[in-house]
């Protein structure tokens, strides 16, 4: 029986403790619910999570939520089982008896709510594992990842539809921040929602102010950031495109004598779940990060978000700014632009779309490798292929496209293994001509948008489809200089963290260097803690060997300076 308007709010309240919907999301509960399904885009933080979590616990069955990040999913259900809510999930990071136990509890009925990625759907037995499961509605997150002209395409989303189709055709709910007209018509054919109701919020937020600065050299961009960051305070968000890029910013504001926190792929899965940590719990802090961080990071008070170097395209982009000031309070969102960094983007651009005979030529020396696939690192592979730029990423595209086609299983160094070779028409399909140039596209857009003189939020609202907006925003550094935007909307910062003040659980930290018994000066490269154990990868300042020490069982000193 369709819930009614005061069922869905008391619902609202006893469920999640709020007192009232925001925006559109009773209207689209309100369609979940009565079976219809319904494309979704909302901005950052207007509450897309809401919309088929509360369908979740007051309707009947399971819902299916497909979401792209681990981590994402992983932060959604531990803030669920908070409120003892029957929710779950099941992804490659759980071992093989955590994994059964969860679908178990699915199979008993104990679960209302089960998150996976879409690559769990090519894990054997996983679909027919569910086939008992009455999938009373389907949800897929970040929904543009189904477009290869999105910014985020994940091949495994193209099959969604037919996935769709093996379980009944369940109601579909598609979410996404940002889509243009053209990435909403993708979604619409590969999820085969037809004419479904499309639910846009819109994506004005007039409390954040928008900026480009122009630098001639990247002395002009650590200079301009150390003053920005000192004007706006925290919480911050500094985004950097290359982990290369991250250190040498960290290494300078260290040397200012400001402590940022950081988060990147090279860090251990423990550092990065402190470091996210200590930003969720922080009203000052600094933080410099790849792309990957922020997607499920629930803070309000985010005050400023700047860009390092150029975004790829403007969906990430203002995906990105769309995480300062959920509160509703200013907050201020710059691009620090350099000529040269756009090098960095169009190599990117090229990484992500191999020549289809390069992806073959992987596929095939893969087969011929048999048994001794097992023994084949990333390294390894990339020596083969690489010969001038080992930090060129077809590799890794290649790979991504062979596990999402069933090519190959596993993971290169762990347990890869060949299945079968792509047919052309497969490589086809994953690699159109046009791909490249729409790519490029794209970035040339963002290129635009950091070069030309018009007003900032109205180019960004032409390119999602809405041409009424007008010109004089009041809050891009177009239509109104900065300092009189700061000065009227963003009050005095607190001093950023100083080098002196970081916590930690750990009792070193990564870039301090250690006096180790039997080994001399060390550089502390990564933390792992594990309950009370302790141990840190580390580099030889003699050798330049890498080594982990046990810090509870080693002797050691921190030396300082």
């Amino acid at each position: 029986m369709p819930a009614t308007m005061h069922d869905l709010a008391t619902a609202l309240q006893q469920t999640f403790g709020h007192a009232h919907f925001r925006g559109q999301q009773q209207a689209v509960i309100t369609t979940f619910l009565n079976g219809g399904s319904a494309l979704v885009v909302m901005a950052t933080g207007d509450g897309k999570s809401l919309c088929y979590q509360l369908p979740a616990f007051v309707g009947d069955g399971l819902t299916l939520v497909i979401s792209p990040l681990i981590a994402l999913m992983d932060d959604q259900v531990a803030a669920l089982q908070r409120r003892q809510l029957p929710a779950t999930c099941v992804h490659s990071m759980l071992d093989r008896d955590e994994r059964e136990r969860r679908l178990a509890a699915v199979a008993a009925g104990h679960i209302r709510l089960l998150y996976v990625t879409p690559e769990r759907f090519r894990v054997p037995g996983f679909l027919a594992s569910l086939g008992s499961v009455r999938i009373t509605r389907l949800a897929v997150d970040e929904a543009h990842c189904v477009s290869q002209w999105g910014h985020d395409f994940r091949p495994d989303f193209l099959r969604l539809g037919e996935i769709r189709a093996q379980l009944g055709n369940p109601p579909c709910l598609a979410l996404t921040a940002t889509a243009t007209p053209e990435v909403q018509r993708d979604i619409r054919t590969v999820l085969q929602l037809g004419d479904a109701p499309l639910f846009h919020t819109g994506i004005e937020r007039p409390n954040l102010y928008l900026s480009v600065q122009h630098c001639a050299t990247d002395e002009d961009k650590f200079d301009h950031l150390h003053a920005r960051l000192q004007r706006t305070g925290g919480p911050a968000i500094v985004y950097c495109a290359l982990i290369q890029s991250l250190l040498a910013l960290e290494g300078e504001l260290l040397r200012r004598g400001v402590r940022p926190l950081v988060y990147h792929g090279k860090l251990s899965a423990n550092e990065r779940r402190e470091q996210q940590r200590a930003f969720q719990a922080s009203d000052d802090a600094v933080i410099l990060a790849t792309n990957a961080f922020g997607m499920g990071v629930d803070k309000a008070d985010i005050r400023a978000i700047l860009h390092w170097q150029l975004p790829r395209t403007l969906e990430a982009y203002y995906q990105e700014i769309g995480r300062a000031g959920r509160d509703g309070q200013g907050a201020f969102c710059e691009l620090l632009y350099r000529e040269q960094d756009l090098t960095i983007q169009r190599d990117f651009t090229e990484w992500a779309n191999p020549e289809p005979a390069f992806v073959r030529q992987i596929a095939e020396h893969l087969q011929g490798l048999g048994d001794r696939i097992h023994a084949l690192d990333l390294d390894s592979l990339r020596g083969t292929f690489l010969l001038k730029n080992r930090h060129d990423g077809r590799v890794e595209t290649a790979l991504r496209l062979l596990r999402s086609s069933g090519c190959v299983t596993g993971e290169p160094g762990r347990d890869l293994t060949f299945v079968r070779l792509p047919e052309d028409d497969e490589l086809a399909d994953w690699l159109p001509d046009e791909k490249r140039k729409r790519d490029l596209m794209a970035l040339l857009r963002m290129v635009r948008y950091a070069t030309e003189d018009g007003c900032r939020k109205r180019t960004i609202h032409s390119h999602f489809g809405f041409d009424e907006f007008a010109a004089g925003c009041g809050a891009c550094d177009v239509c109104v200089p900065v300092d009189d935007w700061l000065t009227a909307k963003l009050a005095s910062p607190r001093p950023l963290p100083a080098v002196a003040e970081v916590e930690s659980a750990a009792p070193v930290q990564r870039g301090e260097w250690l006096d180790v018994a039997g080994l001399g000066l060390c550089h502390v490269t990564r933390v792992h803690v594990h309950g009370k154990n302790v141990r840190a990868d580390v580099e030889l300042a003699g050798s330049l060997e890498s080594r982990r020490i046990d810090l509870m069982r080693m002797r050691w000193r921190r030396v300082e300076g």
